[in-house]
């Protein structure tokens, strides 16, 4: 019994230290601005496989749904998918970032 102890600990190890990793390799962003450049540098980020978290709260309405379309677009085009993290935060990333479900539980400890 004690050697299955050990193993699930070393594997809650494993699964942390994945979530940092993987929190290296996202994109935090609260957006000032929809400027056709960010937009591009935002969707490279995200075609070279970097998931966006990305704040909408500083942008109004016309300049959201801009950033957001633009965005979608990108999404579709890599087969990824757009999930509503907080009332006006969004993660845009390819379909395999959730996969295994620990982004899921990345996304619960950042909003908790």
């Amino acid at each position: 019994m004690g050697l299955f102890s050990v193993g699930k600990k070393k594997k809650k190890e494993d699964q942390n230290e994945e979530v940092v990793l993987k929190s290296e390799m996202i994109v935090f962003d609260k957006l000032e601005t929809d400027d056709d450049k960010y937009l591009t540098s935002l969707a490279d980020q995200m075609l070279a496989g970097q998931p966006l978290i990305l704040n909408f709260e500083p942008l109004d309405i016309d300049q959201a749904n801009k950033v957001i379309a633009f965005l979608s677009g990108v999404v579709y085009a890599i087969s990824g998918e757009i999930v509503n993290v907080q009332e006006k935060v969004f993660m845009f990333a390819t379909k395999d970032v959730y996969d295994d479900g620990s982004m899921e539980d990345f996304l619960k400890e950042i909003v908790a």
